[in-house]
């Protein structure tokens, strides 16, 4: 059983650069939300907006390992019109009851992603812990890099805390 995977979606590929950069830091395995419909071109765009706004749910392909074999989901996604990318909603509901840990990584244009974080809480049944928000143009240029450095660590101190929770009161050392 793995003990982490990041699970992506992404539409432009700027998500799954993010996706890439993480695992290349963290080893950590990759599993990608795939359409089974293409979003290309002026009519995808189209058909993605809508999916959002009217909250509809695209068929999608997962092709990585079931979440409830995992400890611990990564879950990055594309923020369109302020939500939620469709595709990861879709996947994200058809996981109940999620049961492993969960982090998260947004990504936006302008705005919307602490909408999204929001949005996955709701949908899990619990917070992303860390959570880490980042503008596209930041992926782009490379000045995402930093943010991502700060989210491994955290997302590897979390574990250690939980972890730590985890040990019997009678094992923990004594203070003299």
């Amino acid at each position: 059983m793995e003990k982490r995977v990041i699970v992506y979606y992404s539409r432009t590929g700027t998500v799954r650069q993010v996706a890439e950069q993480l695992a290349a830091q963290t080893g950590w395995p990759l599993a990608e939300i795939e359409d089974v419909r293409s979003r290309t071109g002026f009519i995808g765009g189209m058909r993605s907006l809508l999916d959002n706004l009217l909250l509809r749910r695209p068929q999608y392909r997962y092709g990585g390992q079931a979440l409830a074999e995992c400890e611990h989901a990564v879950v990055l996604a594309p923020i369109w019109a302020g939500r939620l990318a469709a595709p990861m909603r879709a996947f994200l509901e058809d996981q109940e009851p999620f049961e492993a840990k969960l982090s998260a990584i947004c990504v936006m244009g302008g705005r919307g992603g602490f909408g999204a974080i929001e949005e996955i809480s709701r949908i899990a049944g619990k917070v992303p812990s860390p959570a880490l928000v980042l503008r596209r143009r930041d992926v782009v240029s490379g000045l995402a890099q930093q943010e991502l450095l700060g989210f491994v660590a955290e997302s590897v101190a979390v574990e250690q805390r939980v972890d730590a929770a985890k040990r019997s009161a009678w094992l923990s050392p004594t203070e003299a």
